[in-house]
Formats: C-alpha cells, sequence, structure tokens
C-alpha cells in the first residue's frame, strides 16, 4: 500500500469523517496530497494522529512532522508525501483550507 492509501485505510477505519484528498503536487514542494479530516472531539483527534501514525511507521514510513495538540483543534502530521490535517469541526470550518487550496490551484492555472 502507498502512504496514501495507508492514511485513508486507517481514517477510514477509525471513524474519520469528511475525509478529504487534494492533490497539491503542483505548487507544493514537499506533498504531493494533502488529506483532511474531521474528528468529533479532541480525544478522537489525538486517536486519529496516534493510529495512522503508527500504522505508517509499521510499513516502514518515517514520522517527519507532528505537530500540534488535540485541544488546539488541528493537528498535523507528515511521513513522507503526504501531510495529513486533522481537525475538529468547528476549526476545519473556520481554517477552511479546502477553499484556500482550491483558490491556489485556480491561480496556478491562470498564470
Amino acid at each position: 500500500m502507498t502512504e496514501l492509501d495507508i492514511i485513508k485505510h486507517t481514517l477510514e477505519e477509525h471513524k474519520g469523517e469528511e475525509i478529504t484528498v487534494v492533490d497539491v503536487s503542483e505548487f507544493s514542494p514537499f506533498a504531493t496530497h494533502y488529506v483532511l479530516v474531521t474528528a468529533q472531539n479532541p480525544r478522537a483527534l489525538d486517536a486519529l494522529r496516534n493510529h495512522v501514525e503508527e500504522e505508517l511507521e509499521k510499513a516502514g514510513y518515517e514520522i517527519q512532522v507532528s505537530e500540534g495538540a488535540p485541544e488546539s483543534g488541528w493537528i498535523i502530521s507528515q511521513a513522507e508525501d503526504v501531510v495529513t490535517h486533522l481537525f475538529l469541526e468547528a476549526n476545519r470550518r473556520i481554517i477552511n483550507l479546502e477553499e484556500l487550496l482550491e483558490r491556489m490551484s485556480d491561480s496556478r492555472h491562470k498564470a
């Protein structure tokens, strides 16, 4: 399984919600994809991060970035080419990363 497949499978298996995969390879020098997922509460947010990182490590991937606390409502984790953004619902709506990424992609295509 690829890094992306492991992340998606693990998030689905552990009840991550609103899982969205965005190809950022055109404008990101350090990632090919962002995976965005919502958790119901801080405990679930931390559990999702732990499950994803454990499964990636089992598959031989080294976790390079693991930032944020469950209480903050936003955690970022990266092994190799995929950055996983784990959010509480309110934080996901406020930050609205999907819209930012869409605008970046649109402006890239217009240039």
